[in-house]
């Protein structure tokens, strides 16, 4: 029979640090979904409107997983949070290219910033969480990081489509830098710049 330290058992993040995390990762997840499904509208290439369908399905079932995880964590079921105003006005910044010229902008939002920003948290969160109360929540994100890893590697061949001209990279590369500034003010999806510092400033309250 396996035996653990009871000094390590709570892992990482306690039961109440992950539910925060979860909620935070609702949030996201929530909002990618509720932005591309509006976005499909405002697209006018055919391929990124059918792949960027199939990801708002994918992502609603995110949401739904994690708010289901919620329940069995003590806290409410389906809550979204963002973590600060910083980090959901980074997001607003993303949903707010709604022009019919802006598919450049939002697939850089989406697949350079947003969903690798996310899909290193989740790798993070995996690593770290306990195995033995948290095996649920493991599954979820493990799920997950392949998923948006998937999402990502399309949406970039999206992306390298449009980018067909010299003017098209720098104002991709000057959408990202300013995405990614804004990101890091806000401390990222959980409000700290890492889950490491994430780990020092909570430990284990």
């Amino acid at each position: 029979m396996a035996l653990y330290d009871r000094r390590t058992m709570d892992g990482v993040y306690s039961v109440r640090q992950s539910a925060t995390f979860i909620m935070n990762y609702r949030y996201a997840e929530e909002r990618m979904m509720r932005m591309m499904a509006g976005w499909i509208a405002l697209t006018p290439q055919i391929p990124v409107k059918i792949e960027m369908a199939r990801q708002v399905y994918e992502d609603a079932l995110h949401t739904d997983a994690l708010g289901k995880r919620l329940p069995e964590l003590r806290s409410q079921a389906q809550l979204s949070r963002a973590a600060n105003e910083s980090f959901a006005t980074f997001v607003d910044t993303i949903e707010d290219e709604e022009e019919w010229e802006d598919t450049l902008e939002r697939l850089v939002g989406i697949y350079r910033v947003l969903k690798p920003h996310l899909v290193s948290h989740y790798s993070a969160h995996v690593a770290a969480a306990n195995p033995v109360y948290e095996p649920p929540t493991l599954r979820i994100l493990a799920r997950m990081v392949e998923e948006e890893k998937a999402h990502i590697e399309r949406g970039l061949v999206l992306l390298d489509d449009l980018l067909d001209s010299a003017e098209k990279h720098r104002r991709a590369a000057a959408w990202q830098a300013h995405l990614e500034e804004l990101l890091a003010a806000s401390g990222g999806v959980t409000g700290f710049a890492s889950e490491g510092e994430t780990s020092k400033k909570l430990g284990r309250s």
